[in-house]
């Protein structure tokens, strides 16, 4: 896949996450300075954004997030100097631990790596068993996220009820 900037184009790194698949996992150095593992299975969905230039992050995509809060981990990863994150975590109350400019190896793992200092805008919906159930990478980094079938994807993610066996079935009734 490629992706275009300022009418360049760059191909972006070898693995190309497919929805469906299973999600990576990845240790990321937090701008609290925690080091996390994303991805993967989680007690809870993960949201994996990432920014060229953390100034893209905005009231619609943070609506987004907030309406599902409680139920989501959202992770911002971007190659914007820790100021940058600083001024957005403080403008949308973002805790500093789900906000990183670690994303070398992160842009490898996720498919989104242009080069040692760039990656393209994606968004990633990770499902609690570690599947990728929602992915987009606008094909210019100028471009916008269509942020209503993301909120869709989250919204049907956070809100799905696995079916199994209830009582009544196994008890014939």
């Amino acid at each position: 896949m490629e992706v275009t900037y300022k009418n360049k184009s760059y191909a972006l790194g070898k693995k190309d996450r497919k929805i469906e698949g299973e999600a990576p996992a990845v240790r990321v150095k937090m701008l609290d300075n925690e080091t996390k593992v994303i991805g993967l299975m989680a007690p809870s969905v993960q949201v994996m954004i990432t920014l060229n230039d953390v100034n893209k992050y905005n009231s619609n995509m943070h609506e987004v997030i907030t309406t599902t809060k409680r139920k989501v981990n959202a992770y911002i990863i971007t190659t914007s100097d820790t100021e940058q994150m600083e001024d957005i975590a403080e403008k949308f109350a973002i805790d500093k631990g789900f906000i990183s400019n670690d994303f070398k190896d992160f842009s490898l793992k996720f498919g989104v790596n242009i080069d040692d200092s760039m990656i393209a805008n994606s968004i990633f919906v990770i499902d609690k068993e570690g599947v990728i159930k929602y992915k987009e990478i606008p094909a210019d980094l100028e471009d916008e996220f269509k942020i209503e079938d993301f909120s869709i994807t989250l919204n049907e993610t956070v809100n799905f009820k696995p079916k199994g066996h209830t009582h009544e079935n196994w008890m014939g009734v």
